[in-house]
């Protein structure tokens, strides 16, 4: 292990989360977690939480991000925070895949979505000391929560962009 790790040697995998998935490159702390994450046109994940704070920059294209019953429209450049617990999932409406950096906090290298390729940059002598160990959580039929409020929300503000 090290505290660095080259480009090249990080491996990109692909994340399935059941009803989709995406490419990604991840590496972790002992605080954090880091992923590059490049979702497909078309793309559309299931409800989720995770008992850690998510922070996203967008690399390129466009992404619609719904956190609990709102929906928020990010693009190249802007940034996104998505609080510990909160109930959230995105979407590409687009035409094109769009790359986002996340940061997660503590990170999410347990998961066992992403556990299995996610590189740990610590040193041969450092004390491993994970802040936590969470994984994503995805909510079922029996989840009383409408994900169809926040995606009204996306219909609305496409008819009101293409106005």
């Amino acid at each position: 292990m090290s505290i660095f790790v080259a480009a090249k040697d990080v491996s990109e995998q692909v994340a399935d989360m059941g009803d989709t998935s995406f490419s990604t490159k991840m590496v972790f702390g002992n605080n954090a977690s880091l992923m590059i994450a490049s979702r497909p046109a078309g793309y559309h994940s299931r409800p989720h939480t995770h008992p850690c704070e998510q922070l996203n920059y967008v690399n390129s294209g466009e992404l619609w991000v719904c956190i609990e019953d709102q929906a928020y429209f990010i693009q190249e450049g802007d940034f996104l925070r998505i609080p510990e617990g909160a109930r959230h999932w995105s979407l590409n409406v687009s035409d094109a895949p769009c790359t986002v950096t996340e940061v997660h906090s503590p990170g999410l290298h347990a998961d066992p979505m992403l556990s299995d390729f996610a590189e740990p940059l610590f040193d041969a002598e450092e004390n491993i000391a994970y802040l936590g160990n969470p994984v994503n959580k995805f909510l079922d039929e029996t989840d009383p929560f409408d994900v169809s409020v926040a995606e009204s929300k996306i219909v609305q503000g496409a008819r009101e962009a293409s106005a």
